[in-house]
């Protein structure tokens, strides 16, 4: 017997569809009672003009306008304001979407993005497949976009005691609301061997502190300025950089490293990401929420030194709040100094270390994957979770 799962993303940065590439590979290991096909689907791709653009015109906004994008974040984050762009959307997705629920017939949908909340909703009811649950896995953090929070959704996973309480403010009732965490990759959880080991493995030096620096997938945004600061400081450190699918930036750093008294490496696009965080000593990161809670799980300490206006403000309102790292946004002078007040402070990090083992997502994906497969074969939430303890009671003290 199998079930289906439709996951409904946007591809407007990466982070939505590593979330529901994390949650289908725990799903993956789901064999019994029954086993799950997935699907993975933009829903831009179903919408019409200009909805089809909202990719690209994400990008380019970041890009070119980062705080034109803020301001429209803003401007929308209102109950009034965000039911007015969804009475303006709405006709650009509704038949479309209503036609791929249809055709594909899942038996659980899943919405990974804020702006697909309300989209799913009304297609299910277009569709007459209400019977069908929708579960919401906010990926945000701090105090998330009103388009994450709807009441009607059949179950609201949260990453975080902060955005449960705002669940809560907001009218989402306590029965329907799980708190499991962000949803990384379930090989976060399964990296085995020693710092020096896995060091030795992946071709990293044993002999200094490496300093990770990335910036997402595609490597943009303020990554080179920050990467040069770091490689002139001389530090006694190692750095090492993600360029991501920037290859014209992995090409420039590998050219001009020599010339740097700061030894480095300089890598691509990988899939070691979990293996290189339990390796080095101090990631440098913009505030994705991905990235932190991966950093959370592997108890590697942060320096943010980039964010996304709007809505990955809250995830350095979140560093901040947990003691979860350091907050350098200014300039790559600030983050330089940020590293070097952090590589002369050891208790400093040990102190983040313990900070993160608290809000650590703990086989959070497989959480989220076993609740989707109960409500897929009951049609309703669960009475309880496996929620552990530690949640519980941060849960209860709301």
């Amino acid at each position: 017997m199998t079930k289906r799962a439709l996951f409904l993303i946007s591809d407007t940065g990466g982070g939505h569809r590593s979330a529901a590439n994390a949650i289908t590979a725990a799903l993956d290991e789901i064999k019994e009672p029954f086993a799950f096909e997935h699907r993975i689907e933009d829903v831009a791709a179903h919408c019409s003009f200009p909805l089809t653009q909202l990719g690209l015109g994400y990008s380019m906004a970041l890009r070119y306008a980062p705080p034109v994008y803020g301001a429209l974040y803003y401007a929308t984050n209102g109950r009034r304001r965000y039911r007015a762009l969804v009475r303006f959307c709405e006709p650009l997705y509704r038949e479309r979407l209503r036609d791929l629920f249809l055709s594909y017939h899942p038996d659980v949908i899943v919405s990974v993005h804020p702006l697909l909340n309300h989209a799913a909703l009304r297609a299910r009811a277009d569709a007459g497949m209400q019977d069908v649950p929708i579960v919401t896995v906010i990926t945000d953090l701090g105090k998330v976009h009103e388009s994450w929070l709807m009441p009607d959704a059949d179950a609201v996973v949260v990453p975080a005691r902060e955005v449960y309480e705002r669940a809560l403010s907001r009218g989402i009732s306590p029965s329907r609301l799980r708190l499991l965490g962000q949803p990384i990759h379930p090989r976060f959880d399964d990296v085995t061997g020693t710092k020096e080991e896995l060091r030795s493995t992946l071709g990293l030096p044993d002999d200094r502190l490496i300093v990770m620096l990335m910036a997402g997938g595609e490597g943009g945004g303020k990554l080179l300025p920050t990467a040069l600061a770091l490689g002139k400081a001389n530090l006694p450190i190692h750095l090492l950089i993600v360029c991501g699918r920037n290859e014209p930036l992995r090409m420039k750093l590998e050219e001009i490293a020599p010339a740097l008294p700061t030894p480095m490496t300089v890598l691509g696009f990988t899939d070691k990401i979990p293996e290189y965080f339990r390796a080095v000593d101090l990631l440098v990161t913009k505030a994705g929420p991905g990235s932190l809670a991966e950093a959370n799980a592997a108890q590697l300490p942060v320096v943010v030194y980039d964010y996304v206006p709007g809505q990955e403000r809250g995830n350095v309102e979140f560093v901040r709040h947990n003691g979860l790292g350091t907050v350098a946004l200014h300039s790559a002078a600030e983050v330089v100094r940020a590293v070097k007040t952090m590589i002369r402070t050891p208790h400093r990090l040990e102190e983040i270390r313990r900070n993160q083992e608290l809000v650590a997502p703990v086989r959070s994906s497989r959480r989220i994957a076993a609740l989707i497969a109960q409500i897929a074969d009951t049609g309703t939430i669960p009475a309880q979770d496996d929620m552990p303890a530690r949640a519980l009671a941060v849960a209860a003290s709301l």
